[in-house]
């Protein structure tokens, strides 16, 4: 994926949360952050403003990094590195 300010970027993962209400978006992401690798990017795709609204703050909490959030049709694609990373 062609991150904007950050280039090409290799996705570990989609987590697939369209349609799901909270907290299962957040669940779920919590889940597949916990599973791969340090440095990996997941990809987020979800269409509830509120659960989209709360990946940074728990990307960070889970001692991750939010790279991005980009609009895409009806919904969103959130973007989290597992680990803390600067640049």
């Amino acid at each position: 994926m062609d991150l904007p300010g950050r280039g090409l970027t290799p996705i570990a993962q989609v987590v697939d949360c369209v349609g799901a209400m909270c907290p299962r978006p957040q669940l779920l992401v919590m889940k597949v952050l916990g599973k791969v690798e340090d440095g990996e990017v997941v990809e987020v795709r979800c269409d509830n403003a509120p659960a989209v609204e709360s990946f940074p703050a728990l990307a960070l909490s889970l001692g991750s990094t939010h790279l991005a959030t980009l609009r895409h049709g009806d919904g969103w694609r959130v973007y989290l590195r597992k680990g803390i990373w600067h640049g």
